[in-house]
């Protein structure tokens, strides 16, 4: 089994990030992932759909069922690059927004942010779950799927930002004092 520093260098060294061989489904499946997910409510293949039906001879509807179709097989045939690459489109955004708005909103408690930020997670989960469906039952049942994961997972990262929110200021305090002791000031 090759050590870690022998991993790290051949993992380093050019080519590092080389896509020729990718699955052009699998790179566009990335893109629309990354789409869908900076939207936040998963509108991406919506969005998608949009643009092309006006240069297509298909209608909105057909574009988007079959943007639907294909990121449905994205997801089960490459689960892990669909949460990596969910998490990479939305964290533009939510770094972006997210920190200003909340504490705007709600203020500067810790407890409150949180339950303010379950809140939206089990909402905008919701909405954009149903963005993923063909039928209103099928939109309605994957909306509800995403609820309760998207409402833990944005609770623990809003305490996480606020957690890190309230201990900043004393963390550059301190480093601060200790580079005015090394500076002798």
């Amino acid at each position: 089994m090759a050590g870690f520093w022998e991993t790290y260098a051949k993992l380093s060294a050019p080519p590092m990030y080389d896509l020729s061989e990718a699955d052009p489904e699998q790179i566009k499946g990335m893109g629309r992932t990354m789409l869908d997910s900076a939207t936040i409510l998963g509108l991406g293949g919506e969005i998608e759909a949009g643009v092309r039906a006006p240069f297509s001879d298909k209608t909105f509807q057909e574009i988007d069922s079959e943007i639907n179709k294909e990121q449905a097989a994205y997801k089960e045939n490459y689960p892990a690059e669909y949460t990596a690459f969910s998490g990479l489109g939305m964290l533009p955004t939510i770094a972006v927004g997210a920190p200003a708005a909340v504490t705007r909103i709600v203020g500067g408690k810790v407890l409150p942010n949180v339950a303010f930020g379950t809140g939206v997670g089990g909402l905008s989960g919701f909405v954009g779950g149903t963005g993923e469906g063909e039928s209103a039952d099928q939109r309605l049942q994957t909306g509800k799927e995403e609820i309760a994961p998207m409402a833990v997972g944005t609770g623990v990262i809003t305490a996480a930002m606020m957690g890190a929110m309230k201990a900043a200021p004393p963390v550059i305090r301190f480093f601060g004092n200790m580079a005015n002791k090394v500076m002798g000031r």
